[in-house]
């Protein structure tokens, strides 16, 4: 099979000019076809995608949005409040208590 596209392609570089010509548009046509075809392709699979993601957050209102952010944010807050008491606590416990009577 290599031998026959190795001399298929010597058979077309030994040739003259106009068939080297037409040998180019054709391929460079069947190459941009084939590009255009995969773009297409690849593009409609993503429109599909998209449209399913947005079924799916039409379903979704304002306030279970608004809800689920500061449900995230409070906790959020919450954890950095414990860790600041935490390592308030911390340094008390380290600190030397000296008593001069």
């Amino acid at each position: 099979m290599w031998q026959n596209l190795k001399n298929f392609i010597k058979n077309i570089q030994n040739s003259d000019e106009a068939v080297k010509k037409r040998w180019l548009i054709g391929l460079s046509a069947v190459s941009i076809i084939l590009v255009i075809g995969l773009w297409l392709m690849s593009f409609n699979f993503t429109a599909e995608k998209i449209t399913a993601a947005e079924q799916k957050s039409a379903e979704v209102g304002f306030w279970q949005i608004f809800k689920t952010g500061l449900t995230i944010t409070v906790g959020s807050a919450l954890e950095n409040v414990e860790k600041l008491f935490s390592k308030i606590a911390d340094e008390i416990k380290k600190q030397k208590v000296i008593t001069i009577e």
